[in-house]
Parts: C-alpha cells; structure tokens; sequence
C-alpha cells in the first residue's frame, strides 16, 4: 500500500520528518495529540481538547474565519504544538477508486492526475489528492484516491500558519481514523461508524484503505434513547451502504465487523448488534490504541470512552 499525502506526488521535505502532533478541527471540537518514545516504548506526550462555538464550522466549511483563528491561536499556545498533522472533514473531500498502469509512484501520480476531472466536480489545478495502492496485477493497479479543493487546504494552512503552527501533511478524517481502529493486519473488509453529536460518518476499509465514505445529519444529540426506534436512522444508512457494497465491491472483500468509534458509540453497540444479528456480522467498540500503545504495559492518561474521541488525532499522530 502507497499513500502520498496531500503534497501530489512531490518527495516529502526534510521538515515532514519532524515529530507531529495529529491535529483533529472539527464542526465542534478541536483536538491534539501526540506520541512519543520513552524507555523503549510508545506513549502520549500530550493531548487534549477545546470546544468550538456554534457555528465556527458547519459541515466542514470554515464559516468564522476570525473565531477560528483565534481558538487555533490559543489551543497551539496552550498545548505548544508545533508541526502538525491536519484532518479535512469528510464533506470536504472526494473519494473515487480506479484502475491504472503500474509503474513507479510518481507514474501512478501522473496518471491518476489525468483523471480528476473524470470523477470530481473541480479542475485538476484546483485540486489536491491523495492515493493508496490496494492491488496489483496483470500490469494494473487500484487505487482509492481522496480529493481536496487546494483552496481548502490553503485557507486552513494559512489560519494554522498564523497560529504557528506548521502543517507537515493533511489527511482526510476516515483515513486518520481507520489507521486508529481497524487492526493493521486486517485482511476483511469493516465498516466504521463514527457517532458524533450532529452527525455519523460511515466508511467501508478494505485492506487497510479507505474504500467508501458518507457521512449523513444523524447524530447522538438525535435520539433521546438508545433504543430501536431512535437509532433506527442509523441502522437503515448502516444496511443501505452494506448493501451497496455487497452488490458491488465484494472483490474487495465481504464486511464482517462494524467498529463503532465517538464517545457516544458504547451507548449504541448492543441496539446495532441486534439490528444486523441475521447478518452474521460482529459489532464491537473500537480500540484507538491497538496499533500503536501497548497497553499490557503502559496504560494511556485518556479514560477508555474518551479514548473514542480521539481516534482520529491518534490516527493523525501516528508515524507518516
């Protein structure tokens, strides 16, 4: 698997070798954080959090640049955050997977490139991206490629620039949370559910790559109890998309597990187990830590319900 960043296809700088902290903005929420190595093992260095007013930013679009750029400037002071690795919300970007010749990154790059225009409503020069390899064969690649306007990330890298922060890369939100939640060996294909307080993102990984995103205004603040009739938004979007997938993309491998994240997700993980029990399916809470703390060992200083907020800053601060 190849993933290129938010820069195209130019080699990283020296600078991305830098230490980051994962940088999550959201409609709501800003949040940090950042591993580092101690007495041989992986452990949190910092983290922390700072709510946002309503209406800073709605649906991934930065409504309040002023307000924002004074939260960045006080949360960067607060945490002393330095290079950053930056989430782009999943309303913000385009996902698409194609098949191109095999050849070196930079070919694929090229080739990919060529094809923007095919699949996203923006040109090509108006537009970052991102790839990862899935596959190989027959002299054929697949890749799943994530778009972003490029006046997007330049809005928010100058808002970060003026808080002092310096970006080292942007990633979209489900990529920065998969690498959190689902297992680094995983050969299957999981759904991801993530619970937010106005809205739920659900993104099919197959291989460890993001293969499908959508993200619908259901939200923990939408029910008024956890049972059937209240979430029963969310159980028909889950078996909506599981059904498209099936009926399409089986090759890339049948959804076994759903892997519910958000502080909110404990409070729905029996009523979904019910709702897909016919299915086969497993339903389970995620573990933000498992790819990269060892827990046997060193217990994180993040409660494990809160733990489920910062999937993707955690995904966001782990190695480029």
């Amino acid at each position: 698997m190849h993933s290129s960043l938010f820069f195209k296809f130019f080699p990283p700088p020296q600078f991305m070798l830098m230490k980051h902290a994962g940088l999550q903005v959201s409609d709501e929420t800003i949040r940090c954080l950042e591993f580092r190595s101690h007495a041989g093992r992986t452990v949190l260095s910092k983290y922390g959090e700072m709510a946002l007013p309503e209406g800073v930013i709605d649906g991934g679009e930065i409504k309040d640049e002023k307000s924002l750029a004074s939260a960045l400037k006080e949360f960067g002071k607060k945490h002393g955050l330095s290079y950053v690795k930056v989430s782009v919300p999943e309303e913000k970007s385009y996902l698409f997977q194609t098949d191109v010749p095999a050849a070196d990154v930079h070919g694929i790059a090229q080739n990919i490139e060529f094809k923007l225009e095919e699949n996203v409503p923006l040109a090509a020069s108006d537009t970052l991206f991102c790839f990862d390899l899935m596959s190989t064969a027959g002299g054929t690649s697949h890749a799943s490629v994530s778009v972003v306007p490029r006046s997007y990330i330049d809005d928010l890298g100058r808002l970060l620039a003026d808080a002092n922060m310096h970006p080292v890369a942007f990633e979209v939100l489900p990529k920065a949370v998969a690498r959190a939640v689902i297992p680094s060996h995983a050969v299957d294909a999981e759904l991801i559910v993530y619970i937010m307080k106005k809205k739920t993102g659900i993104y099919v990984v197959s291989r460890g790559v993001v293969c499908f995103t959508s993200t619908f205004g259901w939200g923990s603040d939408s029910v008024a109890s956890e049972d059937a009739a209240d979430v029963s938004s969310l159980t028909r979007e889950i078996n909506r998309i599981y059904t498209y997938w099936m009926s399409h993309d089986t090759a890339l491998g049948s959804i076994t597990k759903i892997v519910l994240v958000g502080s909110a997700a404990p409070r729905f993980e029996e009523t979904l187990r019910q709702a897909v029990m016919d299915s086969g399916i497993t339903v389970a809470v995620a573990h933000v830590w498992q790819n990269v703390l060892d827990i046997d060992h060193y217990v994180p200083p993040i409660e494990e319900q809160d733990s489920l907020n910062y999937a993707a800053a955690a995904g966001l601060a782990m190695d480029l």
